[in-house]
């Protein structure tokens, strides 16, 4: 005899409708320039921090491993340690979206462990969202085709209208680069790419950060991410007369709280991290990338020591020295 047949639950016949009924996933809100973009933490054990990447994911990856912040899978393995990357991923290599991929996932796997990742802005960031194209590779273009449905002119790079809407506020990498900030204070050291410049407007980190993002929101007046003298492009500090540049690095230090700065951008030529201004300027942008040499290095500060870390060993170097106050002028 034939088997009865089997008749379905009314429950697994409603289950269809009930999806097809539910609204679909809302995609996250684009970023606007009022979001909070934290800006300064405490208490953290240790940190790390690594310059300037210009395309080339396989040294990031390697220094990172250096430092204990990632495994031989590319995992978080840095604990409640905190990496800063000081800015200026994209450019001059071919690896950028690859090293954007790496860092986003790094932020939560990092979160997650207790941790953190801060991924500064950098003048190159600025430059790719606002439209200044001049150092983006071809390869580099050309990675971000699968962006944009839209079909590159025919005299235009491969991958440009992608490169386009990949960096645009609704993109994958935009919203990203448009919540991080240009400054950030861990414990008693500011991290930033370029420099912090006495000029610059606002008495917290959090105004610094606003005049900066605010290039990159429309309808705002003139911000800190295209004056050569914001934190993304200023140079004082890494190139300045110590007898100019250290009373206005003291004078900054003062105002936002800190001991020390940590600086990218100014590319040191012989691969090693320096110390200027009696310690209280670090410049850690050695040439990381494979075009300016693939001099690995990163920054490590802990327990109250700083050191740099290279292939070779760990470095100690100068803390920072507090400058003599002028002598008072005698009473006539």
């Amino acid at each position: 005899m034939a088997p009865p047949l089997l008749r379905p639950s009314p429950l697994l016949l409603l289950v269809p409708l009930l999806l097809a009924a539910a609204p679909a996933p809302k995609a996250p809100a684009p970023p606007q320039l009022e979001d909070a973009v934290p800006d300064t933490f405490t208490g953290v054990e240790r940190v790390v921090a690594v310059g300037d990447v210009h395309g080339d994911v396989d040294a990031l990856k390697e220094v990172l491993r250096l430092a204990g912040i990632i495994d031989a899978k590319d995992r978080w393995s840095g604990g409640k340690a905190h990496l800063v990357q000081t800015g200026d991923i994209p450019d001059r290599g071919d690896q950028t979206r690859a090293a954007y991929d790496l860092l986003m996932r790094l932020e939560q796997e990092a979160l997650a462990a207790g941790g953190r990742v801060h991924a500064l802005l950098g003048n190159h960031e600025a430059m790719n969202m606002l439209g200044d194209l001049r150092y983006v590779s071809p390869g580099e273009m050309a990675s971000f085709a699968d962006q944009s449905p839209e079909p590159d002119a025919a005299d235009a790079p491969a991958g440009l209208n992608g490169h386009r809407v990949a960096y645009s506020a609704e993109g994958r990498y935009g919203p990203w680069l448009r919540r991080h900030p240009a400054v950030v204070r861990i414990n008693d050291t500011l991290f930033v790419h370029g420099g912090v410049a006495p000029q610059v407007p606002g008495t917290s980190l959090s105004e610094v950060n606003r005049w900066v993002r605010q290039d990159f929101f429309p309808g705002n007046p003139p911000g800190g991410a295209k004056d050569s003298q914001g934190p993304l492009w200023f140079r004082g500090y890494a190139l300045g007369e110590p007898q100019d540049a250290e009373p206005a690095l003291d004078a900054v230090l003062q105002r936002f709280g800190a001991r020390r700065m940590v600086m990218g951008h100014t590319t040191n030529r012989d691969g090693k991290i320096q110390v200027r201004l009696n310690g209280k300027a670090l410049l850690i942008d050695t040439g990381l990338s494979t075009g300016y040499g693939r001099h690995l290095s990163a920054l490590e500060l802990r327990g109250g020591k700083v050191h740099a870390l290279y292939r070779e060993g760990k470095v100690p170097l100068a803390q920072p020295v507090k400058t003599p106050a002028a002598p008072r002028p005698g009473k006539p």
